[in-house]
């Protein structure tokens, strides 16, 4: 099978498929308008009242005060949870392992001189 014999039938797909809406191509004289990325005039009067309507909607809502009984719950102990002991002991082996392997390196590299 020649390599040319390979792919034909993917040639053969292409010419059974049904042709597709044609595309819209410019006319020879019209001109796409141009975006230069300048800012509009009035863009920054534009963002300044965007801003202050969010801020003033943000100003409406109801502030939380603060109540005695949150700032206790603030200094009470919560214990810990049951899965925290694995990370905990985990990444104390692995402090205990590094400290080894990091004082050792430092030995060996001071006795060499």
């Amino acid at each position: 099978m020649a390599a040319d014999e390979q792919f034909e039938w993917v040639n053969a797909w292409a010419a059974a498929k049904e042709p597709t809406a044609p595309v819209a191509r410019p006319q020879p004289g019209a001109q796409e308008p141009t975006r230069t990325g300048a800012p509009q005039p009035d863009q920054l009067a534009r963002d300044v009242a965007d801003i202050q309507r969010a801020r003033d909607a943000i100003a409406a809502l109801p502030a939380k005060t603060f109540s005695a009984e949150r700032g206790r719950q603030a200094l009470m102990l919560v214990p810990s949870r049951a899965s925290d002991a694995v990370p905990v002991v985990i990444g104390g082996v692995l402090a205990l392992v590094m400290l080894t392997v990091f004082g050792a390196a430092a030995a060996m590299t001071k006795l060499s001189r």
